[in-house]
């Protein structure tokens, strides 16, 4: 994912505070005036717009800090390998639970480039953790990172149906006993 260019400490404290104040709306569902962030962070509208010009740049840059914050985590994951995959997926599977608000915000708003270099990440460190879950016999080789991203996928476009949040965990329970080496 583009990395933001080197900027000042004052501009970069002024970044992540519009970041996270349109995380915070996005996630409770706010609908807010693209001025209004400026607002919800403390700093000015002139700020607000050099930083992100449009609400779909300001909701490609959360996208993109979620992506990254979610797959350092599993990165970080200690312990034998396919416990770490099943906890990512797991963990995966209750941070779109429990920010569906956001995951329909950003789904709506984030461009096709933006979706696409997020998923790449996924997919890079979903293929990192099963890697190293079936070098140590974990789960099955046969399984591509490609197809578990399918599910990931469809979890997360799901959001608006009936019984989603236990139907999506169960899904995830599938996926991970049909992976699991027996």
């Amino acid at each position: 994912m583009a990395e933001v260019r080197a900027m000042r400490a004052d501009a970069r404290r002024n970044r992540d505070a519009i970041v996270a104040a349109a995380r915070a709306a996005f996630d409770r569902g706010d609908q807010l005036r693209f001025d209004d962030f400026a607002g919800r962070a403390g700093v000015g509208v002139g700020t607000l717009y050099r930083h992100f010009p449009t609400r779909e740049a300001l909701a490609a840059a959360v996208y993109q800090d979620e992506v990254l914050a979610l797959c350092e985590c599993a990165r970080e994951s200690t312990g034998p390998a396919g416990e770490a995959l099943e906890a990512f997926l797991r963990g995966f599977v209750d941070y779109v639970v429990v920010h569906a608000a956001l995951a329909r915000t950003l789904a709506a708003l984030v461009g096709p480039h933006a979706q696409e270099l997020g998923g790449s990440e996924l997919e890079r460190t979903v293929a990192e953790l099963m890697d190293r879950a079936v070098a140590d016999g974990a789960i099955r080789e046969d399984v591509s990172s490609g197809a578990v991203m399918v599910v990931l996928h469809g979890i997360g476009s799901a959001v608006d149906r009936p019984l989603w949040a236990s139907d999506s965990r169960a899904a995830i329970e599938l996926l991970i006993d049909g992976i699991t080496s027996r």
